[in-house]
């Protein structure tokens, strides 16, 4: 395969790119579009998309499909069959865009080789597949009724003058000998219709998967909790068995024609679990909500962790005595910060010697110039000198965790 191929086949690929369906749509109709193009079960297209979507493409894709891609006319004069996007569908579109564009603008994710990856299988779905299924905007049925001649009716008419014999009556299909002129003026017989087959009976596949799915849940949670594993910060490890057992579903779905009714449990279920990933229980487990404020002036009085489940934790240290006697003590100071929802803000002395590490599940660190955002952001410092930049009293070891919200540290 040489260039003018590659040239060819997307050329081809734009010229028969196909139409958005107005009837089986869950969201715009791309799927099912794409499924139509190359006569594949829409249900595995949907399944590709939400797996795009947690490589941080799939929300571009969708909306760049939903552009580029015409709807499908609708017939002349018929009553509009366009299904509405669901609500649900569309928030949870708008989400994951917002959620991409915030991770693609900070710099935190490599889409080039998704992108790359997508573009590819699309590009060898179309060599394979390209002469099946639907290829363009469908072709609008024709409104025009067909002419028709009623039965003993001569559509000429007499022109003045004429004899009305001259004008006979030509007998209809059904009596050719003309031997019943007296029931030509009733319609003609309609033809008998071929009996219908049923429809194939669907395979339960969603009842089915979610039985599996939740026998899988409870066997593992039996497991962990025989172990002594089984607790809050484990809990997506459960979600994860039962999320799988749901994604193979959707594969067998795919094959079958059926399960499309898993879709959106597991892009819910989904949503839930990177949620818990990002932002672990363990720091929702504080000991009380709203704001705690505290300025400790002498080592102390600093306690060795602030908790909150959610609220505000402001720390004043710029007071904080860290000076080291001659003969005295002069091991690092520690303490700990974690808030489950909320904002952090510490002050820290001018010239200390601080070393910082800082996570939050979703949100963003700054310390200084430095800022991380999006989410598992994370900030480390090591060792920094402070204004003076000279290494002078004990030096300050600080540890935040947030599970959402924002982390901002402060030189005094």
């Amino acid at each position: 395969m040489n260039g003018t191929d590659v040239q060819n086949t997307l050329r081809e690929m734009w010229e028969t790119r196909p139409a958005r369906p107005r009837d089986d749509r869950q969201v715009a109709g791309v799927a099912a579009a794409i499924a139509r193009r190359y006569d594949i079960d829409p249900t595995l297209v949907r399944v590709g998309f939400v797996v795009a979507a947690f490589s941080g493409i799939g929300a571009a894709l969708y909306i760049a499909g939903w552009f580029l891609l015409p709807e499908e006319p609708a017939a002349p004069g018929a009553p509009s069959t366009a299904r509405s996007p669901r609500t649900i569908m569309v928030i949870g579109l708008v989400v994951a865009a917002f959620v991409t564009l915030g991770s693609i603008f900070g710099g935190e994710r490599n889409i080039l080789l998704p992108t790359l990856a997508v573009a590819v299988l699309l590009f060898l779905l179309h060599r394979s597949r390209s002469h099946r299924g639907q290829s363009g905007p469908a072709t609008a049925h024709s409104a025009e009724a067909p002419t028709t001649t009623t039965p003993g009716v001569s559509l000429n008419k007499e022109a003045p003058g004429t004899s009305s014999a001259s004008a006979a009556p030509t007998p209809p299909a059904w009596d050719p000998l003309g031997a019943a002129p007296f029931a030509w003026d009733l319609p003609e017989p309609s033809p008998v219709a071929p009996p219908q087959e049923p429809a194939p009976r669907r395979l339960p596949v969603t009842p089915v998967t979610l039985g599996l799915a939740l026998l899988a849940g409870g066997i593992t949670a039996v497991i962990m909790l025989l172990a002594g594993v089984l607790s809050l910060a484990n809990l997506p490890v459960l979600l994860g068995v039962v999320l799988a057992v749901i994604g193979a579903g959707l594969v067998i779905g795919a094959f079958v024609r059926s399960g499309r009714g898993l879709i959106p449990i597991a892009v819910l279920l989904g949503a839930l679990t990177w949620a818990m990933v990002a932002a672990p229980l363990d720091r929702w487990q504080g000991n009380g909500f709203g704001e705690l404020r505290e300025a400790p002036t002498t080592v102390a009085a600093l306690q060795p962790s602030y908790q909150r489940t959610a609220g505000e934790i402001a720390l004043d240290l710029r007071n904080l005595d860290l000076t080291t006697q001659p003969g005295g003590n002069s091991s690092p100071v520690r303490s700990s910060i974690t808030l489950g929802v909320g904002d952090v803000e510490v002050w820290v002395p001018r010239n200390a010697d601080l070393s910082l590490t800082s996570t939050t599940g979703v949100g963003s660190v700054e310390f200084g110039t430095r800022e991380e955002s999006g989410p598992g952001a994370h900030l480390a410092v090591a060792n920094d000198l402070g204004a003076d930049g000279v290494a002078s009293g004990r030096p300050l070891i600080l540890s935040i965790e947030s599970g959402a919200g924002s982390v901002e540290v402060h030189r005094g």
